[in-house]
């Protein structure tokens, strides 16, 4: 789990810079409309490339997937509740990437990810393990840190 959220991390970052540069070439936000239909054109190349991976990995499964669906309504608005939920999200930290830059929009996905691990262990009447404690802690102080990093260096230098 550590190996693939710190893979998801790395693959967001590098998805937030590449944006951001798309954002800042000279011209192109003339031709393409937009930063709405920038983040169109990423979702589609996404969908597009985990499309090919999906049918690689699990193609075989499609037909089981497409009958549950049919079968449990449940699953099926979850799915599209889940999918625009996402679409959302995303496009709204695409919108936060043209007003800050690509490491702030890191470090908040960090945040993000320690507020939703200790609040969901709230809700749901989870111990919060001293490994997890450590780990929520970690990413807090991180968050912490870059946010009067700045600061601390000026005072540091008078």
């Amino acid at each position: 789990a550590l190996f693939t959220a710190g893979l998801a991390n790395v693959f967001a970052a590098f998805k937030g810079n590449e944006n951001k540069k798309l954002m800042s070439t000279e011209g192109l936000s003339d031709r393409i409309g937009g930063i709405g239909n920038q983040f169109a054109l990423s979702s589609i190349n996404s969908f597009l490339f985990c499309l090919v991976l999906m049918v690689v990995t699990e193609g075989y499964k499609f037909g089981a997937f497409i009958t549950l669906c049919q079968t449990n309504p449940i699953v099926l608005m979850n799915l599209i509740y889940s999918g625009l939920w996402f679409y959302g999200y995303n496009e709204l930290a695409t919108m936060t990437i043209k007003k800050t830059n690509a490491v702030t929009q890191s470090v908040a996905n960090t945040a993000k990810r320690v507020i939703v691990i200790v609040g969901v262990a709230i809700v749901m009447g989870e111990s919060l393990d001293p490994l997890k404690l450590i780990g929520c802690g970690v990413g807090i102080g991180g968050v912490f840190l870059y946010s009067v990093i700045d600061d601390l260096v000026k005072k540091g230098k008078k």
